[in-house]
């Protein structure tokens, strides 16, 4: 085993993904060198990539970028130039009942069968009617796991018919199992007037917090990763160099390359790998650390690349699937949001699988039957091939042991210097630009 050393000083970065780039070019800015960044892959970006094939360019499932953190606005523009995006406004429906609804379903009920909107409308109004009548002396505790929390504000006939069979299919597990404390952000709570106003056909404004995004025009969202690359010294990105072994106690890191073992000496160790990953790489670990790492929960997404002759028949750019009798839960087009991502006169679409158990080859049957149900195909039309890819830990699963476990670990590995960030780091459920914010955000800390 070779010894590779470096000043105590070194900050040592596990993965090229963006929240790893985030903290690399932010070191840049404020002229600090002492670092490293040890990538497994040959490419950066981590699950914010691209891959393309025959003149299709696919991203790792949806990735719409939501800008909102001026620091970060200001990031970007420096390494891209303005008109590397296109600012494109959400078209997102639901398909279920045999029809397509405006997306979220709570606000647009318009166009459901007669049956399902009266369901829908009397538990909302229901909902709506407890929650006034109840005494505002009395502190009532809120709902603590997500199933209570949907039937609570939005009622039992839009639990019933979206939020609770789209939620069991999108985490793998009932929304009983799940706390209410990670949804403030996603889940907003409904309104009324917005509920009772989409329901006969007059709601106007697209409601949630992605009613629009913006998208490289070319490239793929790998555009994005490639180019914060640029800015950082080609030197300090050490690709297809696998971590397999950490040693906080002597600031050691045991890597892989073209076969061979390696040493890497650190000060400050950065993680932006799988936080269950991380702890299964230190072999030394305490019992306790060990235990709460084993209840975190995460699922697997298996999602399918499929590269199509002829244009979609349906504008969407993304469309959820509740209906349990389906075994997909959301269908994307990359290309429907940038026609650059297919070659002309083709289009391309991912579909993202509730049934993650069954061959992809025995469900396809199924799927072409959908793809043609939703009008999204023609009976005709020519599949040039399908790439199936999965995504391991891709949604954190908030479930009771969530809080507490993920607090020990964080806790534990910031107290041997190890800071773990980003969406599998940090081991949370968040966006590309949370993913920068945390690198940025940890350089300011560490650097103060």
């Amino acid at each position: 085993m070779s010894q590779n050393t470096q000043d105590k000083g070194l900050i040592l970065i596990i993965g090229a993904g963006l929240a790893g780039l985030s903290v690399a070019y932010h070191l840049e800015q404020n002229a600090y060198d002492q670092y490293l960044i040890l990538e497994a892959e040959s490419y950066v970006g981590g699950k914010a990539r691209s891959e393309e094939k025959d003149g299709f360019t696919f991203d790792v499932t949806g990735h719409w970028l939501h800008l909102r953190d001026q620091r970060i606005k200001e990031m970007i523009s420096k390494v891209l130039p303005s008109d590397h995006f296109q600012t494109i406004q959400r078209i997102s429906r639901i398909w279920s009942h045999g029809v397509y609804t405006e997306y979220p379903f709570q606000g647009n009920l318009y166009g459901l069968p007669p049956h399902v909107i009266k369901e829908c409308l009397l538990g909302a109004i229901e909902a709506h009617t407890r929650q006034k009548l109840k005494d505002p002396s009395e502190q009532t505790q809120e709902p603590l796991n997500f199933e209570d929390f949907i039937k609570h504000y939005f009622g039992q006939g839009i639990a019933d018919h979206f939020m609770l069979p789209y939620n069991s299919k999108l985490w793998g597990v009932q929304a009983s199992e799940i706390t209410s404390l990670w949804c403030q952000r996603f889940v907003p709570k409904p309104n009324l007037a917005d509920i009772v106003a989409g329901a006969v056909g007059c709601h106007q404004n697209k409601m949630g917090y992605n009613a629009s995004f913006i998208y490289p025009k070319k490239g793929g969202i790998q555009s994005v990763a490639d180019a914060i690359a640029t800015h950082i010294p080609s030197d300090k990105i050490k690709r297809r160099h696998q971590v397999t072994q950490i040693d906080p106690i002597q600031k050691k890191v045991t890597y892989t390359f073209e076969g061979q073992s390696f040493e890497q000496s650190y000060h400050t160790l950065i993680n932006t790998n799988a936080m269950t990953k991380l702890i299964d790489q230190i072999p030394t670990a305490p019992t306790e650390i060990k235990t709460a790492k084993s209840k975190l929960r995460a699922n697997e997404v298996i999602y399918l690349n499929v590269a199509l002759e002829g244009k979609l028949k349906q504008p969407d750019h993304w469309i959820y699937i509740p209906e349990l009798k389906w075994p997909v839960y959301r269908i994307g087009s990359f290309s429907n949001a940038m026609p650059s991502m297919a070659p002309e006169g083709c289009s391309n679409l991912y579909v993202e699988l509730s049934d993650r158990t069954t061959p992809v080859d025995k469900l396809m049957p199924i799927i072409r039957k959908l793809l043609l149900e939703m009008d999204l195909i023609d009976a005709d039309q020519k599949i040039r091939y399908i790439q199936e890819r999965r995504i391991q830990n891709a949604y954190v699963i908030y479930d009771f042991h969530y809080v507490e476990n993920r607090q020990v670990l964080h806790q534990w590995l910031n107290q041997q210097e190890i800071f773990s960030i980003g969406r599998y780091g940090d081991w949370n459920y968040s966006s590309m630009e949370d993913a920068l914010i945390d690198g940025l955000n940890l350089v300011e800390r560490l650097l103060s």
